[in-house]
């Protein structure tokens, strides 16, 4: 990308953390983002998401702290929507702070991808545990909790 006061990159904004239990992503957002994060996060996430080899599994997003970002970022996460639709995601399970416009923004990035799995939105980790013992009974939450969030 090429800005007018001739610089050619741009840093990214936001943060992610991508943790891996089983056929599980566990994905934790922070901050407000733009165009860069969003290519950086699409890229990361297929990379994790391959490295769990064919089959179904679930993606956690916990967006609970992701302050949104401008319509620059609808298309490289819209590719990531349709990329994970067409490699098996089963379950997407979205923990929301600001549901109405976290959903508005998730309504966004899945306009126009033919839809295979399941959204859920969930308000707290609690929730989405008893989510996930549902959806993935032999999973071990404890120790995959303890590297997600290790002050909890």
């Amino acid at each position: 990308m090429t800005f007018a006061d001739g610089a050619t990159t741009m840093q990214a904004h936001g943060d992610y953390r991508i943790h891996t239990a089983g056929r599980v992503l566990w994905i934790v957002v922070s901050g407000g983002i733009n165009y860069q994060f969003a290519c950086n996060y699409r890229d990361a996430v297929r990379a994790a998401a391959e490295a769990l080899g064919p089959g179904p599994w679930l993606r956690v997003n916990d967006i609970r702290h992701w302050q949104l970002g401008g319509p620059e970022v609808i298309p490289p996460l819209q590719e990531l929507m349709q990329w994970c639709e067409a490699h098996e995601l089963a379950h997407s399970i979205n923990i929301v702070s600001m549901v109405n416009l976290q959903k508005h923004m998730l309504d966004r990035m899945m306009a126009g991808v033919a839809r295979h799995s399941q959204r859920h939105l969930t308000h707290g980790v609690d929730d989405t545990c008893q989510l996930l013992l549902q959806l993935a009974p032999t999973l071990e939450l404890a120790p995959l909790l303890a590297a997600v969030y290790p002050a909890r």
